[in-house]
């Protein structure tokens, strides 16, 4: 029967198939992976068991033949293959279950078959189930009040919590407690619905942990689960719609599946290891009654929320956010690596600039403590807001004074200014040139204006950090010149909205009726005037516009729209056709700009619905409720894309998303939609073009992206285009072009700065030796091109080690004429992991140093080498840090480099010269200079297609916690469990987001070393469930992607 399956393909199945006409029937089918033969095989034979069991069971003695089936069973699995003590596994002949084991001389109910009556819940310990509140059926209330009693361990996640429910199950949770069971819970003040008074008792509790989340406005949990442990093993846990009140748990229309670990261990393992990271969030904050209860009381008066409150929100400016780490280690990373002091931070508005500003200088401050500051505003409503902020974050209340309007300071050594004062003072200010040592230029966009100019060079600070939310200027000055003509950071799109910084988008492709193919296309972009012809007087397109309203907009007449047109021209002729179609517009342009402020304050007011704007006069249009943007026009600049898509953005009240609408018509070549749609969705599992395909199932939080079909065929054949324009034939003939159409001599380095060809479709089965050659333009040929374009698109496209590149560069430098015996023991292991770069068999030398005298006599190789990693050192974006392990003497890993396996394999000492590591396991275990040691190679993603969705068994719960599962055999009392929980090895831990690379399946991605790390807790047999310390944090890039269950 036609559908969607996941059947494995048995003969009965492969019969029928074979019926199927396929002219008529596409059959899908797919080959069964090693992860998906653990589910798929097993269920397939449970079904199978279970079948000829129900049917067996019925016969006489069939109990005792099913036993002696399931026996036979076990015997020929243990034998085949090779199962340890597999028959402690055989079933008793007596056929009995177990139900219960009660130590008589700790049990205060004299009898015994009562108490196990009252403690023992009436449905399965082993059986799912699912409770809808239907009369006659099982109340949950009275489930729950047995599963407490008989529970060792209780985690509790809701929304709110009411007297009225709790009260209900009070006196089990004090028999609970008061017998060493321990409670978590976790709950919020979201919408004033908890009672104080219910928390008060929870709290009076002993062995009980609160924690609460005070974001009432924000708050996005929703979740509703009641988790049960036992040292049994037999867990359950229930998920569903009822919150801790009187209606939901006993008469409300709620819906609660309670899971069991005997039938769904994955459900419940994910259940469990959700509420553990959700308790190492930093938003769920330890409730004690003493300390906490007047500010609880208050977020819980709702009459008191109306009313001004203490701003605890400060708090949150104690310790950066990972987001903000991860700013903070790129802006370090280009000053210790690339000795770049004058740094640009770009990072949309409303996420937090000033923030990551302050705890950079506060990075600075600890090395230099008497550091005079800078801080130049643009507009002088923000400067009080900004120094709070520094004194927030530097723990001084008395830091830093104002100077803007008749306000005067009273020291400049740390000082708030407006650019306008400063500027007018500026002359009389009898400073030397180097007295700040830190200039902050917030709203840095304005840097070329006369006022920030002056300036900008009257003082010579060791740091100069601009901020700023639009990079590009519709005057088209390039702001980057003041800043060695780079961004040295930002804050990725998908980073804020998951971060709930900005508002969600829902995105809508709609096809065009104008095909762009045939318009001119010069120096990167559309010729505006031809690209205006085709949009302006066009009334068929326009019907589609007024078409697109009424199907995407929930009302058209309530919306503050921003739509981008072409030129004046089109502006006005959109405004006009709006205008006649009753719909309420304006347009604003470089002709009407004296008019700037009213018509921002009428769409704002919405006495307009639609504002027309061109181009980049997006700048300075900040209206945070603006709820829909028109893109009336393709936008080739990916940044301006993307700032005038930020446009839209910023968090209201009464705002929940972005609704964007993006007319998608046949376009050239050279328009890019992989790197636009690359940037909306962030860093996913899969390809673009996969994720277009699949209609986009990875995406922020909140966020939707949906094409029309005819403008998702135009996207995919334009993506498709864009993968092809790189092929290798391509690439050879701009090469032989090159010094025609560029005026600068030809280089591995310029060629990449104009072409814009990526590094890795140049070094894609070739080297820019080879090509050069094959274009006629060099006539030697190196001798390792073979081994040097597998090194690059193997090993160097998944490394990220500055240390590792830096010194292999030294080596080209030196033309590698190095003596072997002068390396230190770092450096010889750095060599080691060259040649395994180079080479993919042990043994091709006898020596490193036969290698060098080998590699130096290929000048060719020697100057291509030198000159690509002085690229793949500009790329580098690991912030190292030095190794944390007992082994940092000789080790030549950093801490948060990213190696590959190989690499790794010769750090650890189980690759040598002569010999080479066979391991494929998740593990692998030496002795260093007599030290027992163990890596843990660990994918946070197990499958590309689903991403983080499924096996949720290895994730970060913290930045310094990390939930590990062992290999399936390992038991706590074997010789594996007891090295773990005893620490008997050095353990290190490597961490990648998963096997393959997102855009190029056939890459293996290198792993992150996270250093040492030590046993927290433990739990489980085969496998064993380990949360691992980590000595170091780990950077907020890796803990975006491997806190996998954090979305809070």
């Amino acid at each position: 029967m036609a559908g969607i399956y996941e059947q494995i393909i048995s003969q009965l199945f492969k019969t029928k198939l074979e019926k199927y006409d396929r002219k008529i029937y596409h059959i899908g089918m797919k080959e069964i992976g090693r992860n998906e033969a653990i589910l798929y095989l097993s269920r397939y034979l449970y079904d199978l068991i279970q079948g000829v069991i129900d049917d067996v069971a019925q016969q006489d003695e069939g109990v005792e033949k099913c036993i002696q089936f399931t026996n036979d069973v076990i015997r020929e699995l243990g034998e085949k293959f090779a199962i340890e003590n597999y028959e402690d596994d055989l079933v008793d002949a007596s056929h009995s279950i177990l139900t219960s084991v009660i130590d008589k001389t700790k049990c205060d109910y004299p009898d015994l078959q009562k108490y196990i009556q009252r403690i023992t819940p009436l449905t399965s310990l082993t059986q799912s189930s699912l409770f809808t509140g239907a009369k006659d059926s099982v109340n949950m209330i009275s489930e729950l009040k047995k599963e407490i009693l008989s529970a060792d361990k209780i985690y509790l996640v809701v929304s709110f919590i009411r007297l009225s429910g709790l009260n209900m199950m009070l006196p089990e949770l004090r028999e609970f407690v008061a017998r060493g069971g321990r409670l978590k819970v976790i709950t919020t003040t979201y919408m004033q619905a908890t009672d104080f008074k219910a928390i008060e008792k929870l709290s009076m509790l002993e062995n009980t942990e609160i924690k609460i989340s005070y974001n009432g406005e924000i708050d996005r949990l929703h979740a509703k689960a009641y988790v049960f442990m036992r040292e049994s093993g037999f867990h359950t846990a229930y998920i569903g719609s009822s919150n801790i009140s009187h209606a939901a748990l006993t008469e409300g229309l709620e819906w609660n599946v309670k899971v069991t670990q005997m039938e769904l261990p994955h459900i419940f393992a994910t259940v469990k290891n959700t509420f553990e990271t959700y308790w190492e969030q930093d938003v769920f904050e330890s409730f004690c009654l003493s300390r906490d209860g007047v500010r609880l009381r208050k977020a819980l008066d709702k009459e008191a929320a109306k009313g001004a409150q203490i701003d605890y929100s400060v708090l949150d400016l104690m310790q950066a956010k990972e987001y903000q780490n991860d700013i903070l280690d790129k802006l370090e990373k280009e000053r210790r690596y690339h000795n770049n002091w004058r740094n640009l931070v770009v990072a949309a508005t409303g996420t937090g600039k000033t923030v990551i500003a302050a705890f950079d200088y506060k990075r600075f401050k600890e090395e230099h403590a008497r550091a005079n500051f800078l801080f130049v505003v643009h507009r002088e409503e923000i400067i009080k807001q900004a120094c709070a902020t520094y004194r927030a974050v530097l723990g001084d209340p008395n830091f830093g004074d104002i100077w803007y309007g008749r306000h005067e300071a009273s020291s400049y050594s740390h000082l708030f200014a407006s650019k306008d004062l400063l500027n007018n003072r500026l002359d009389k200010l009898n400073l030397p040139d180097d007295y700040y040592d830190y200039i902050v230029f917030d709203e840095a966009h304005h840097i070329v204006a006369d006022t920030y100019q002056k300036i900008l060079h009257k003082f010579k600070p060791k740091v100069l950090l601009g901020l700023t939310a639009t990079p590009e200027r519709m005057d088209n000055s390039d702001i980057t010149q003041y800043f060695n003509h780079q961004i040295s950071a930002e804050i990725r799109l998908d980073t804020a909205l998951n971060n709930r910084l900005l508002s969600p988008f829902h995105y809508f492709g709609i096809t065009d009726t104008v095909d762009l193919s045939d318009v001119k296309w010069e120096r990167g972009r559309f010729v505006a005037s031809e690209l205006s012809k085709v949009y302006t007087n066009n009334d068929l397109r326009t019907s589609v516009i007024f078409k697109t309203l009424e199907k995407y907009l929930p009302n058209y007449n309530d919306v503050r729209a921003l739509c981008f047109c072409v030129d004046q021209k089109h502006a006005n002729y959109m405004h006009a056709k709006f205008t006649l179609a009753g719909l309420k517009s304006a347009v604003l342009t470089s002709e009407n700009s004296q008019y700037r402020n009213i018509e921002i304050k009428r769409l704002a007011e919405k006495k307009i619905n639609y504002l027309f704007v061109v181009d980049m006069f997006n700048e300075g249009v900040d209206i945070p409720a603006i709820d829909t943007v028109m893109f009336l026009r393709p936008t080739e600049s990916l940044t301006i894309f993307l700032q005038q898509f930020g446009r839209g953005l910023r968090k209201a009240k009464g705002k929940d998303y972005l609704t964007v609408l993006d007319f998608v018509g046949h376009s050239r070549a050279e328009f890019n939609y992989m790197d636009r749609f690359r940037a909306l969705m962030g860093r996913t599992s899969m390809s673009v073009k996969e994720e277009v395909e699949k209609d986009f199932p990875h995406l922020p939080l909140g966020c939707t992206i949906q094409l029309e079909p005819k403008a998702k065929e135009y996207i995919i054949q334009n993506i498709t285009g864009y993968i092809n324009s790189f092929k290798k034939g391509r690439i050879i003939q701009t090469i032989q072009q090159f010094e025609k159409k560029y005026d600068v001599p030809l280089s591995l380095a310029s060629f990449l700065r104009l072409t814009h060809v990526p590094l890795e479709k140049l070094y894609n089965g070739t080297t820019w030796n080879a090509l050069c050659h094959a274009a006629g333009v060099s006539s030697e040929e190196s001798r390792f091109n073979v081994e040097l374009s597998r090194a690059v698109s193997k090993k160097w496209f998944s490394t990220d080690s500055y240390s590792y590149f830096s010194f292999i560069h030294r080596l080209a430098e030196r033309h590698f004429k190095v003596s072997e015996g002068l390396l230190t023991p770092k450096e010889q292991k750095m060599a080691l992991m060259l040649y395994y770069d180079l080479y993919i068999t042990p043994g091709e030398y006898e020596s490193l140093q036969m290698m060098f005298n080998r590699l130096s006599e290929d000048e060719v190789f020697v100057e291509e080498v030198c000159q690509l990693t002085e690229i793949m050192m500009s790329r580098c974006n690991a912030l190292e840090q030095e190794d944390n392990s007992a082994f940092r003497e000789t080790f030549p890993l950093k801490l948060h480099g990213i190696y590959t396996k190989a690499q790794i394999q010769v750090a650890i000492g189980t690759s040598t010269l002569s010999k080479m590591s066979s391991s494929r396991e998740g593990c692998e275990r030496n002795t260093i200079a007599g030290i027992p040691m163990e890596a843990m190679f660990v994918d946070i993603i197990k499958d590309r297609e689903e991403g983080s969705n499924t096996n949720y068994k290895d994730f970060a719960q913290s930045n310094k916690k990390f939930h590990w599962e062992t290999q399936n055999k390992v038991r706590q009392q074997s010789p594996t469990g007891q090295s773990y929980i005893r620490g008997l090895r050095e353990m290190l831990l490597f961490v990648r987001k998963q096997k393959n690379a997102a855009e190029n399946k056939y890459r293996t991605l290198g792993y992150v070393y996270l250093g040492k790390v030590t046993l927290d807790s433990y739990e489980g047999d085969k496998p064993m469930q380990i949360v691992w310390n980590l000595k170091s944090p780990m950077p907020g890039a890796v803990y975006e992607y491997a806190a996998t269950l954090a979305n809070v």
